[in-house]
This record gives C-alpha cells, structure tokens and sequence, in this order.
C-alpha cells in the first residue's frame, strides 16, 4: 500500500509498485543486490522521479487554474443571485397580475418577497486554503516479507535457527535440534522526500524480528537500516543505521542471515554510518567510490564473553573502490549479476576492552582490515563470486570467528575468505553450492577461543512468483578449538518467504 502527501496519480504508484518490486525482488529476495546492481537501480529510479516531478508540477498547476475558476464561477453565480432579488423589488410598485383592485405596493413587495426565487441569497466568499499535510510531497512505501523456517541440525549449534557454530558434544546430552522459526520476517518503509536541487530526499527503515543480537534467539523488532539519505545521479550522502561498506558481498544462502559470518565472510553487519559515494557510470559500465564514518562495534551480533568492550570515542574509517561492467541479466543472460565485478575495501578504528575475570582491567586495541571481492557471470546460466579478506580484532565485522582480543591482550589475527557457484536452471529455478573458511592466528589466541570455523552449503531456489520463494538448503559446519576440541554436524533448512 502507499500514502501520498499529494494528489495520487498514476505515475506516482506506478513508482512507488516499481521501488517496493525492485527493493523486494533484488533485495529481500534469495538473492541479494550487489552495490553496482544498487547503484544502477538508484539512476534508473532517479530518471523515473525527475520525469514524475515534472508531472507533478503540472497538477499542481492544473488545480490552481481549476480552483480560480471555481471562485470566479462563485462570484459571479452570486452576483447574478443579488442582481435577480434587487430588479425584482424595483419592479415591485406595479399589482401583480391577479392580485385584487387596491392591492398596494406593500402587499405586492412582500408577496415576491415571499417567493423562493425572488429572495435574495448571501454571496458565496471564497473558502480558505484546504489543509495541507505536513509532509507535503513525501511518499511512503510500506512492504516486507513474511518468512518461516525450519532447522533441523545433526548437532548442537549456536544459534539453533541462524547457526555460525558447532558446540563441542556433551557427555549424556542427545546432540541435535529442529527449530521452527519466524524472525527472519522483515518489515520494510521507504520514504521519497522533496527534491532540492539535484538531490531526491529518503529515507529507509528495514527491520526483523529478532530482538537485536541473532545470538539471543529471541524475538524482537530491530532495525538493520534506519537512514535518511539524499542521492543524485553522482552522489549519495547518507546518515543513520547502514549496512558496512567494508566487505559488503555475500553469498546466496537460504540461511542469508549467518551468510559465511565466522566463515570467511566479513562486513555486513550494521553500524550507524555517516557516509559519501560517488558514482560514475559509462554505459552499463559503474565505477562507485564509498567513505564511511561509523560506530566502532556492531550491535547485532555478540557472541557470550567475559569481556565488555565499548568504543573509545573515534569512529571508524570504511572505503570501497569498486567496478562493475555489464548490466545484471544482460545479453539475454538468466543470472543477476553484472558481467563482471571487482571490488577493494578495508577498515580501521580501535576500541577499549574491559575484563571482566581479571579485576575489571582495561586495555585499547587498534582493528584494521582489508578485503578482495569480485564476482563474473558466465554465459547464459552459470556465475561465480567469493572473497578474500586479512585483519586484526575483526571481531566487530565478524571476523576473526567473532574474537579480539586473546587471553594476552593481543589483536587476534585472523585471514579468511569464501566462494560460491551458481546455476540457473530456469529463470525461476537456481541453485548455489559454496565454502568458506576463517582461521585465527593461534599465537594470539594463546590456548583459548576458536581456532578455525568453516561451512560448506548446497541449495535450491524456486520462485514460483516475483513475490514468494522456496527454498531449501544443507550445510555442513565444522569448528575447532584452541584447546584441541573439534566438532562438526550438518543441517538442513527450509525456508518459504512470500513478500509484499
């Protein structure tokens, strides 16, 4: 459904069924957007809502020509009124026919008087300005998606319904779980602000139902992005809850929410962000550069620890560079994604660290990090994509197994990467098999953590409608311990979603 501040017209739903299709087929869908498909969505979109103002601006001024023809038609339907009851007395001193011999001027008067038709009438004034919203201009797109799933694990994974990883098996404890689960549903509310200048407006609020940290395994309301944005063909500013732009590919899982994090797969966690892109576009060729300001820890995901960091007042620093030639599902080809894409990004920044086990000791430790991504579609059917990143205490872009710090205070090491085949068998039908892996520098781990964790996945995809998607998918997980523990189990998962 929409709301529009101004007069609804056919071009402005049209846009806002096009943005919620865009945003929830790309987006919400099995498959996720990747920043070039972004990018190009946005110049499509940008076109669309010029060539919408300027409608715009011709309705608005139709119904200001309308209006003053109706106050005109008013006025002088009033003064026709006035000038009827005032002929109507001057004639007055003559007897109407009929009326009996003697009949004065008085009888007479009061008997037109006393007819409808000859009693004069007020005159109509012009009534004041119609209210006007607040938000006048703004439109606002509601959407989502209602998706359940079902896990079933062959051992004990944390957590049960978006598992990262595998728990070591416990003596007379039946390993195993199946897991009905609703809160990867979503909730979707795009807003379309004015335009000033070049600039178009938004903002985005997208939020699940999880109450904040996957790990919890609760339900709850959390926002992923809450941002308010301002873009033109060339810039995009924005402020507020963002995805990073640091490492920000993913690969296409059922179980999009883990997504290889704590397996080789940084960035993709959600920070409140001050940032600025640049495009440049050269035909279906894009090259975006991005800069980013942003909290130093994620909120979303906090694994159990003895330990309580918090940022040390100084943000963050993310960039990408990244290019994409090719626009998605170009040269008649089924699969969505650029023909081909290559992208760089790193992140610094530091945090304080307090331990909670050794008398509440404090200690700052700098993270840094860097991350190669690219990805190639071949033919009609066939693409391929993955990533390779290195770091310290990548912890806070889930990283490093989601550690720090070590038992020695020291940045915990950690290089890792992922990669993923996909096929499509249909426009509708597709398949995604994948593996990655990320590993811990063990001298910083000093004998306790995790020292490795990897997944491997195969799924398949159905999308009966551009509104719902099927899908199924088994992984296998294996984790090990610095202190020599090692456990692995596998998982199957089911997923319907149907969008609005």
């Amino acid at each position: 459904m929409k709301v529009a501040g101004a007069t609804p017209s056919a071009g402005r739903a049209a846009l806002a069924g096009a943005v919620l299709a865009a945003v929830w087929s790309a987006g919400a869908a099995a498959q996720p957007v990747s920043p070039g498909e972004l990018e190009a969505l946005r110049a499509r979109i940008a076109e669309q809502r010029a060539r919408l103002d300027a409608q715009d601006r011709q309705l608005l001024e139709q119904r200001a020509r309308l209006a003053e023809q109706e106050r005109l038609l008013q006025e002088l339907s009033a003064r026709i009124r006035s000038t009827g009851a005032a002929h109507a007395a001057d004639v007055g001193g003559a007897p109407a026919p009929g009326a009996p011999a003697g009949a004065g001027v008085a009888d007479t008067a009061r008997s037109r008087a006393g007819s409808p038709a000859a009693t004069p009438q007020p005159a109509v004034a012009a009534g004041p300005e119609p209210l006007r919203p607040r938000f006048e201009g703004a439109r606002v797109t509601f959407g989502g998606g209602l998706r359940t799933t079902v896990t079933t694990t062959t051992a004990r994974m944390q957590p049960d319904a978006t598992p990262f990883l595998v728990l070591p098996s416990l003596p007379g404890v039946r390993d195993g779980t199946t897991k009905i689960d609703a809160r990867l549903s979503s909730i979707f509310v795009g807003v379309e602000g004015a335009q000033l200048g070049e600039f178009r407006l938004g903002g985005t609020i997208f939020a699940y139902l999880f109450d904040g940290n996957v790990f919890s395994g609760q339900y709850g309301f959390y926002p992923g992005f809450a941002y308010v944005d301002a873009t033109s063909r060339d810039w995009r500013f924005a402020a507020g809850l963002q995805m990073d732009v640091f490492s920000p590919r993913i690969p296409t899982m059922v179980d999009r929410m883990s997504a290889f994090a704590g397996s080789g797969n940084p960035g993709n966690s959600f920070k409140p962000q001050l940032r600025a892109e640049r495009f440049f576009a050269r035909g279906a060729d894009r090259l975006v550069v991005q800069a980013a300001l942003a909290d130093a820890l994620p909120s979303n995901i906090e694994p159990p620890t003895l330990r309580s960091t918090e940022n040390t007042g100084v943000p963050n620093v993310e960039a990408r560079v990244a290019y994409a030639s090719g626009a998605p599902h170009g040269d008649g080809s089924w699969v969505p994604w650029p023909k081909w894409e290559l992208g760089l990004s790193g992140a610094t920044g530091r945090f304080r660290t307090f331990d909670l086990a050794n008398s509440f000791s404090s200690f700052e430790t700098r993270m840094s990090g860097v991350a190669l991504e690219g990805g190639v579609r071949l033919g009609r059917q066939l693409g391929l994509q993955g990533e390779l990143y290195q770091g310290r205490a990548m912890g806070p872009y889930l990283g490093a197994i989601f550690q720090t710090v070590g038992a020695t205070q020291r940045a915990i090491g950690s290089r890792g990467g992922w990669g993923e085949a996909a096929w499509w068998w249909t426009p509708t039908t597709h398949s995604h098999a994948g593996f990655g892996i990320d590993r811990a520098d063990a001298a910083d781990l000093a004998g306790s953590g995790v020292s490795s964790n990897r997944t491997a996945f195969l799924n398949l995809f159905w999308d009966p409608s551009p509104k719902t998607t099927l899908g199924v998918e088994g992984t296998w997980r294996r984790t090990v311990y610095a202190n020599g523990l090692d456990a692995d189990g596998f998982a199957l998962m089911l997923s319907s979603e149907l969008r609005f």
